[in-house]
């Protein structure tokens, strides 16, 4: 996945998931120290990437995994431990060679 997919992926979950929480682009970009809406609309539409700083207090806010951002779930049903682990790294991977920033 290049980095363009990446970030377009990313945004797509964001927005599910916000939105299964309930929350507009402003309290969830309040909740996250951006200074409005703008910054969660330019991520969700994949034009900017969510900076590495954010990833856990997304998660925080939205009540999942850091890994649910990314659109990997570990569930009895879902990931088994391995698996999950594997995306993991990839995750892990794609943060070191700045393809989420």
């Amino acid at each position: 996945m290049n980095k363009e997919d990446s970030k377009k992926k990313y945004g797509q979950n964001l927005r599910r998931l916000r939105q299964e929480k309930g929350m507009s682009q402003e309290e969830l970009a309040k909740a996250l120290g951006f200074k409005n809406r703008s910054s969660i609309n330019k991520i969700e539409i994949g034009r900017s990437s969510i900076p590495t700083e954010k990833i856990q207090l997304t998660a925080q806010v939205l009540g999942v995994s850091p890994l649910e951002l990314f659109d990997a779930e570990y569930e009895d049903d879902t990931l088994s431990q391995s698996e999950y682990a594997v995306q993991s790294d990839k995750i892990k991977t794609m943060i070191f060679n700045g393809d989420i920033q």
